[in-house]
């Protein structure tokens, strides 16, 4: 387990390279994840909570969950809500995404925010690691799960934040369709410009009406492959290019 430093934010996380920890989608949704302060946000999936600490330190949030089934990576949440003098201000709650109504009343979220895994539960090589299984592969929680509790407990106008793989889209905007989220804009990520995107970012607000914009792609690598503007600004703000 070693301390990392969260990019963009003056927070530390524990981490272990022997278990799924985080990559660049987890920093590009909470870029994208725009919130506006004193608010209260679920982070579905915390993991390791980079996604909810990062929101939390970028847009002074009230209160931020973080829900994670995996013990050995909520254990390492939990330090680092410790480690930050978060307990305030950061809840950890370890158990499934359907065990957790309990905790929430109805309506009272404000935003949501999840990197949930990518692959369906019976897709791809399943690691032999469950905590990398997990992680990955729809095995504890499946997509709409996500949507399902979303409707009940984002406030009227809240919104759900999702990052995933280009392949779910049509899932994606048919659940949030179907629990009353409706699909408000996107955005791709991409390794180099005209190459295919590699995640899509995609922003559902509760009860909204009908309207959905293309943002502008997020490339990570210039042709000679150096980290783009974008990317150098997300990871350690514009004065340090």
């Amino acid at each position: 387990m070693e301390k990392h430093y969260i990019p963009g934010t003056e927070f530390e996380i524990y981490a272990d390279r022997g278990m799924f920890s985080f990559g660049i989608d987890a920093i590009l949704l909470s870029e994208f994840a725009k919130m506006k302060k004193n608010k209260v946000l679920v982070d579905i999936g915390t993991g390791t909570g980079i996604i909810g600490l990062r929101c939390l330190y970028k847009y002074n949030l009230k209160k931020v969950y973080g829900i994670e089934l995996q013990k050995e990576v909520y254990d390492m949440f939990e330090k680092s809500i410790e480690l930050n003098n978060l307990s305030d201000r950061v809840i950890g709650i370890n158990k499934n995404l359907n065990d957790c109504y309990i905790d929430f009343e109805n309506d009272s979220i404000d935003y949501i925010v999840s990197n949930p895994p990518y692959k369906k539960k019976n897709s791809g090589i399943i690691n032999d690691k469950d905590n990398f299984s997990i992680s990955r592969h729809e095995i504890a929680m499946v997509l709409e799960d996500i949507f399902k509790f979303a409707k009940l407990k984002l406030k009227d106008n809240g919104a759900l934040y999702i990052v995933h793989r280009p392949e779910r889209i049509v899932d994606l905007i048919n659940f949030g369709r179907k629990y009353n989220l409706e699909p408000k804009s996107m955005r791709s990520i991409m390794s180099k410009k005209n190459t295919q995107p590699k995640m899509v970012l995609i922003k559902f607000i509760k009860n909204a009406g009908e309207f959905f914009s293309w943002e502008k792609p997020f490339i990570v690598y210039e042709e000679n492959g150096e980290y783009t503007e974008e990317v150098v600004d997300t990871y350690y703000g514009k004065n340090k290019r």
